[in-house]
């Protein structure tokens, strides 16, 4: 009898190899001692991504809740790391941005990110890695378009 679950089903790769990159990501970013949280660098990362950002789209995007994302964002403003300014299409909405101060940290959490993609990669050979990248960014975009016409369809 076929098993009724893959455990090496694509979804399960993925899934093992997100939790294993945060985890690796948050180790190292403990081990620098960069006077913020493992959580807000992952925030901050998401804001120099995305941003300028609305703070609940930035939860959306980070699959983090609204309620962790506004603490993270708390801390990283009262380090003047962040700042919220009024969204110019809704007043009553926040949109994030980074600030100057936070270019030297954004600096180095790319290094610590470098350093994680480096233990990912091992000494997979870079047409091979580049190949990966291409795949799961064909990925993303096919999910990406099947949310967008579910939206349209109202079949969300």
């Amino acid at each position: 009898m076929k098993p009724l679950i893959d455990p090496e089903s694509t979804s399960f790769l993925l899934i093992d190899i997100a939790r294993m990159t945060r985890a690796e990501f948050e180790a190292r970013v403990g081990a620098a001692e960069l006077g913020i949280t493992a959580g807000e660098a992952r925030t901050l990362a998401g804001v120099a991504r995305h941003g300028p950002i609305r703070q609940n789209c930035l939860a959306e995007l980070s699959g983090q809740s609204r309620m962790s994302v506004t603490v993270f964002l708390d801390g990283l403003e009262a380090a003047g790391l962040i700042r919220r300014i009024p969204d110019p299409d809704d007043r009553r909405c926040k949109v994030v941005e980074v600030t100057e101060a936070a270019t030297p940290l954004l600096q180095e959490l790319r290094t610590i990110g470098d350093e994680v993609r480096a233990v990912m990669r091992g000494a997979m050979p870079e047409t091979e890695w580049e190949a990966l990248r291409n795949s799961l960014r064909h990925i993303r975009n096919n999910q990406i378009a099947a949310r967008q016409s579910a939206a349209t369809r109202g079949t969300r």
